[in-house]
């Protein structure tokens, strides 16, 4: 769920989500985190825990690319919530649930991870929209930057499951093959109008 490790170690208040196959070890892991300013709640939904968790780092380099190419506020809120509709819809297709997603482990974890500079997959997404290197941006990082790492993952398991994720892949393509980030978010404005829904 949504936590930055130095928000957690100051005491600042959070919430996440304690996921277990056995319910009751979940509720014993639960309240053994559960203090004054840390809340947990537990879920047996592993699979939407997992790619959530996954999901977020991938859409946060995007959220990252558009605030760096100087987009603005509407922009980032489009991606959270078409972000949102394609965890959902890959989730719900490899036996995930669209409750889970909307919850901390889905929808809570992306928006800090979309919306605050302390996500590292987040700064990625900044320097590569401002024209640098992903070998630069990574080195200044210094640390993992997972949603790189995972990004073609996810989409090799969407493509396998026939699941359309097109902010997924213009961050792979991004990342993986010289698409210059205004041309894959020009890629991502010129597809088809058609009616909003969180699974399509």
């Amino acid at each position: 769920g949504p936590t930055f490790a130095t928000e957690v170690a100051h005491g600042l208040p959070t919430a996440v989500t304690v996921a277990a196959v056995d319910e009751a070890l979940a509720s014993r892991v639960a309240c053994q985190l559960h203090g004054e300013s840390f809340r947990a709640y537990t879920s047996t939904d592993m699979v939407s825990v997992e790619l959530g968790g996954a999901c977020k780092n991938v859409l946060a380099i995007a959220a990252g690319i558009a605030d760096g190419l100087g987009f603005g506020a509407n922009t980032r809120a489009a991606l959270i919530t078409r972000g949102l509709a394609e965890m959902v819809r890959l989730g719900t297709a490899i036996g995930g649930s669209a409750e889970t997603l909307m919850g901390l482990a889905g929808l809570g974890d992306l928006l800090l991870t979309c919306t605050d500079d302390q996500s590292r997959n987040r700064r990625v997404g900044l320097g590569l929209g401002r024209g640098e290197g992903l070998d630069q941006v990574i080195a200044q990082i210094g640390q993992a930057v997972e949603g790189v790492k995972s990004a073609a993952e996810i989409l090799r398991v969407a493509r396998q499951y026939q699941i359309e994720m097109p902010i997924v892949e213009q961050v792979n393509a991004v990342l993986f093959d010289g698409v210059a980030p205004q041309q894959a978010v020009e890629s991502l404005l010129g597809r088809s109008p058609k009616t909003e829904s969180i699974l399509s």
